[in-house]
């Protein structure tokens, strides 16, 4: 009524005259105007009149807020975060801690708890309780006095008949609940099943609710932002940073250039902590239909669902004996292995068999005995740096850290050695890990290495050699096996090569001894090599045979390349020899023989300026002596032409010399001319300095 009177005070008369019949209707519910929350609509108070000029008062502002939202926490209580609904029950400030938000609970009482349950106390003689009890447990009777609770009809008969039925018969009724508790397994369902059972529910469940209007979205949002304030939130415990600052490495914690980020994040995190709980509060709340019918919010928007599918089988049982079996034989969670881990990855993580890079950097393409020798060099320091450098680091580690793995070792000469064998083992199966994944990345890279030409070398006649600007890796001569031309080494030769690169790393990591043959150099008949990758495994096959697709593809262009030979064929297989042959058996004019000699020449000019080296992807092709050779050979024929002219006008002069002394004059005059001719178109042909030597 101070609240009425007080609002009478501030507002206009006119104002007041639309107030006073909502707040009649309020006074009896609530004395105070903050709790004018329980409106079965959405009453609002008539505007101030124009002639009103002051502005509104506070009161008028507070009412005409709560008509619209009405409150979601009392701001006046004596405990923090006390909802609204406790006010329907009545309850006391004791009732309402940890009741907020219990439905079924809602209007219970600690002072209803004496009608229900009220302690008695009852004498039992010890004769009675000992007699049904064996010997053995009579220690066990007292005390004779026994506090029991009952309910308020179990005081009406309270005689030794009844007591002694309820003695007698509470144990085994204790263990018929206990076995009807137990309920049976659950039918095994595949995760399929699960999830189409899951899906089936959230339909259900999405049915039978309403879907969120654009004014409950709103009431909704307005109610998370501003219906729990944030001092009726217990703060966030100072621990929680702190634990949080433990998994933050200090170089970023200190860095003055994250300072500014640093802040931010402390900010979002501390906001994330309040908004969380005020939408805890607010979604529990609305939990109850009371309340949302007097927060006028019919329906909230559904979280989403979370689903959790569990294995078809029982595993937990076995999961936790093999866990049980791991920790206490494999060893994974000993210190030891995190050193042996961390010595490899600061040290030894970059190592290979075959430095892939190196060879790529470095003078290609290799002949094919070079690409041997590099290959096996690689691998043979490899090995030595694995040998001389990784194995006596890990026996040093063993000795330095001995607190770590003596306790395994037998007390004296007559305790097992088990433990101590199995933790050796679990080292060596370890290590024998981390040289395998040291091959594999090897083959990998070496893989790698022959995919840069993945494409293949196929090309479009005429051979365009910028075409192939990657570097080539080996080099292949093209030689005269008449009468074809073959490559040396041959593509299965190559391919042997190139097989053999795999299995020479595999060759190089086998013999690797254990860290134990070091620490114990007395221990024989034990198996000491590390374990490593094997030649027969899919992996390696898979690797060969990834290679061979690409080592086929290079097999096109050679192939092709070939075609520009053919038209050399007939100095290849004798053919333009015999034809020479069958030439010179013919009467022909010396222009005959110097237009023979012209297309010979021709055709060797034509094979001087080949080329000499033929990049194709993959390989390179190393045509110089092939060239070489067919040009010898038409140099041969050429030379033959002009020996036969040659021999062919010494017989002529001999027999000139051989004529009478008064012809020879005459006829020396009559062929000076000729000779001179088949002289000078020789030397025009290129063959005069044969036919001077002659």
């Amino acid at each position: 009524m101070n609240d009425f009177i007080s609002l009478k005070i501030l507002l206009p008369k006119s104002t007041l005259d639309g107030i006073v019949p909502i707040l009649d209707d309020q006074v009896h519910k609530s004395d105070s105007i903050h709790h004018m929350s329980h409106s079965q609509m959405r009453p609002e108070l008539p505007p101030l009149p124009a002639s009103a000029n002051e502005e509104p008062s506070e009161l008028y502002q507070t009412v005409m807020s709560h008509s619209f939202y009405p409150p979601l926490m009392q701001r006046t209580s004596w405990t923090l975060a006390a909802p609204f609904k406790e006010q329907l029950h009545h309850c006391g400030p004791s009732d309402s801690i940890a009741n907020n938000y219990s439905l079924m609970a809602q209007d219970l009482k600690l002072k209803d708890l004496l009608r229900v349950y009220q302690p008695v106390t009852i004498n039992v003689p010890r004769e009675k309780i000992v007699q049904g009890l064996p010997l053995a447990n009579k220690s066990s009777s007292e005390p004779n006095k026994k506090k029991m609770k009952f309910s308020p009809k179990d005081k009406e008969d309270l005689t030794g008949t009844r007591l002694a039925c309820n003695t007698s018969t509470s144990l085994p009724m204790r263990t018929e609940v206990v076995t009807s508790l137990t309920l049976p397994g659950s039918r095994p369902m595949s995760p399929e099943e699960q999830i189409d059972v899951m899906l089936q529910q959230e339909m259900e469940i999405e049915s039978q609710e309403t879907k969120p209007t654009e004014s409950d979205l709103e009431r909704y949002y307005y109610y998370l932002t501003n219906g729990v304030q944030k001092h009726m939130i217990a703060p966030e415990e100072g621990e929680v940073m702190v634990r949080i600052s433990k998994l933050i490495s200090n170089t970023l914690l200190t860095s003055p250039f994250l300072e500014p980020l640093m802040t931010v994040l402390v900010e979002e995190k501390e906001n994330d902590y309040y908004s969380s709980l005020m939408k805890s509060i607010v979604d529990y709340i609305l939990m109850d239909p009371m309340e949302r019918k007097r927060l006028f919010i019919e329906s909230i928007p559904r979280a989403f669902p979370q689903r959790v599918i569990r294995a078809p089988v029982p595993w937990h049982s076995a999961y936790r004996s093999a866990k049980k079996w791991n920790e206490d034989h494999l060893h994974t969670v000993n210190p030891m292995m995190l050193s042996l881990k961390q010595l490899w990855f600061t040290e030894f993580k970059d190592l290979r068999f075959v430095r892939t890079a190196e060879l790529l950097a470095g003078k290609l393409p290799l002949q094919p005995h070079e690409y041997q020798d590099v290959i096996q060099k690689h691998c043979m320091e490899a090995r030595q740096i694995l040998l001389n450098k990784w194995i006596p680091t890990c026996a040093q580690l063993f000795v330095s850290q001995k607190e770590q793995w003596v306790l395994f070792a037998p007390k004296s000469d007559y305790d097992s050695s088990r433990r101590i064998e199995e933790y050796f083992a679990s080292v060596a199966s370890f290590m024998s890990l981390q040289l395998r994944e040291l091959v594999i990345k090897s083959l990998k890279d070496l893989v790698s290495f022959f995919l840069i030409h993945k494409d293949g070398n196929d090309f479009e006649e005429p051979y365009q050699e910028m075409e192939f600007f990657k570097p080539q890796l080996i080099m292949i001569k093209l030689e005269v096996n008449e009468p074809i031309i073959v490559f040396n080494p041959s593509f299965d030769d190559c391919w042997e090569l190139i097989h053999n690169s795999f299995l020479e790393i595999i060759k190089n990591s086998r013999g690797i001894p254990k860290v134990e043959s070091i620490l114990f150099p007395e221990l024989k008949g034990y198996n000491l090599i590390l374990g490593t990758v094997n030649a027969d495994e899919k992996l390696v096959s898979d690797f060969v045979d990834q290679t061979f697709e690409v080592f086929q593809k290079n097999q096109v262009g050679p192939y092709k390349y070939l075609n520009v030979y053919k038209k050399y064929d007939d100095l290849l297989d004798n053919t333009a020899e015999q034809n020479i042959t069958a030439f010179l058996k013919e009467n022909h004019e010396i222009e005959d023989f110097v237009m023979r000699i012209n297309s010979i020449k021709k055709r060797r000019n034509e094979i001087a300026s080949m080329h000499n080296t033929v990049p194709l992807a993959m390989f390179c092709l190393d045509t110089m002596s092939l060239n070489y050779d067919i040009c010898e050979r038409a140099q041969n024929l050429k030379d033959h032409l002009i020996q036969f002219q040659v021999d062919v006008n010494r017989d002529t002069n001999t027999r000139l010399s051989h004529w009478p002394s008064s012809t020879h004059l005459k006829t020396q005059g009559d062929y000076r001319q000729p000779l001179e001719s088949l002289l000078y178109r020789l030397l025009l042909s290129g063959s005069g300095d044969s036919v001077i030597q002659c």
